[in-house]
């Protein structure tokens, strides 16, 4: 698909720029995309994106009909791939330019899928999208301003790893699900137990093994706190946090749908935030 854009971008360059009388549309399946994509473009564009509300699984989603006529109204799709929304290819308009994260990041099978929590990641897909609205005609200058903001703001955020890492590299963790795994690999954090949150992201059972090493981490406090995505849940997920809080363990909670009325660079802060006070209110 790459190539697909690369060429649309190419062949932009034969032709002189043209103004849209009315707002890019765009369309997203993650409401994290859409909103970096609304920050890039400004009020030349408008997006809208299909999920929106916590605790939908884009992996299980059932497309609606109504899902399908926006992408078919649209100029432009951001999807983040990586088997994350891959259905969403087919309702794609061959008119559309079609951006992928998992394209632009290079993603490969086995990696992390959550691609919106990967700083590096971020960075390409904004860089992507911001020469999709210059090719589709939106001002050069004004969209390069807004991506140049952008990308200040996602080095600062690197910037808090770094400073988490500086102080916690090493330190044990636990994790429910790996929906933060990129930025906890940032800040230096070791995850005890990859399987079990592999397992859970799979929708399939952890090995008696995997759990038997959780319930030890926790109960022994071999990790700091323990990471949860308050939009997975499962008995086992739910007996594994009530285990963590009569160990005294801190909680911190990742999801994967950007929180209503936030930005996409307010929300990663804030989960640095927590992280950082977990790691402080219990450094031994």
């Amino acid at each position: 698909m790459r190539c697909v854009r690369t060429l649309f971008l190419a062949g932009s360059l034969l032709t002189a720029p043209f103004a849209y009388a009315a707002p890019l549309p765009v369309v997203c399946v993650e409401a994290a995309w859409c909103n970096i994509a609304a920050q890039i473009g400004g009020p030349a564009v408008q997006t809208q994106s299909l999920i929106s509300t916590p605790g939908i699984d884009p992996h299980e989603l059932t497309p609606t009909p109504s899902m399908a006529r926006n992408m078919a109204h649209a100029s432009v799709i951001v999807l983040n791939g990586a088997t994350y929304d891959d259905w969403a290819v087919h309702f794609s308009p061959s008119s559309a330019t079609r951006i992928i994260a998992a394209e632009e990041a290079g993603w490969r099978a086995g990696d992390n899928p959550h691609l919106f929590l990967d700083l590096n990641a971020v960075r390409k897909v904004a860089s992507a999208v911001a020469d999709t609205f210059i090719a589709r005609g939106l001002d050069q200058t004004d969209i390069r301003s807004r991506l140049t903001s952008f990308l200040n703001q996602v080095d600062a955020l690197s910037g808090q790893t770094a400073a988490i890492r500086q102080k916690h590299d090493g330190t044990i963790i636990g994790v429910m699900e790996p929906v933060g795994a990129d930025l906890i690999q940032t800040m230096g954090l070791r995850i005890i137990d990859p399987g079990f949150a592999l397992s859970v992201m799979h929708h399939s059972e952890p090995s008696p093994r995997d759990v038997a090493q959780l319930e030890t981490a926790i109960d022994s406090r071999q990790i700091r706190f323990l990471i949860v995505n308050p939009a997975v849940r499962s008995p086992q997920i739910d007996r594994m946090v009530e285990r963590a809080k009569g160990s005294g363990l801190p909680l911190v909670m990742i999801g994967e749908t950007l929180p209503v009325s936030q930005q996409w660079q307010d929300w990663v802060s804030s989960i640095l935030q927590s992280v950082q006070q977990a790691l402080d209110g219990q450094s031994r």
